[in-house]
């Protein structure tokens, strides 16, 4: 969660309390097209009702960001403009809001 944490705060300007947070979704390791990665993806689900400034988002690490809702996200993921690796946002960390 730490690392969630500083990386929110350091590429969005976003402070997120961890007392309202919950990992959604945990994978270590996987295989896609027969190579085996061993990276570690956590999502984590932080519930935040600030205003949100993103000009503080870094250019470093950030080319390019929005505020969206789950809707919004489904439409460009339908549309291809998301990876497909995004798929386990729709299956688990919705929480079932269809």
């Amino acid at each position: 969660m730490a690392a969630a944490l500083r990386e929110t705060q350091e590429e969005l300007g976003l402070i997120l309390s961890p007392s309202n947070g919950k990992i959604v979704f945990s994978e270590v390791g996987r295989i896609k097209n027969g190579v085996r990665f061993s990276d570690i993806l956590d999502v984590w689900l932080f519930e935040y009702d600030g205003s949100v400034d993103l000009s503080k988002a870094t250019t470093k690490e950030v080319a390019q960001f929005a505020w969206l809702d789950r809707a919004e996200i489904k439409a460009l993921f339908d549309e291809k403009e998301f990876v497909d690796t995004l798929s386990y946002f729709f299956d688990t960390a919705t929480l079932n809001s269809d």
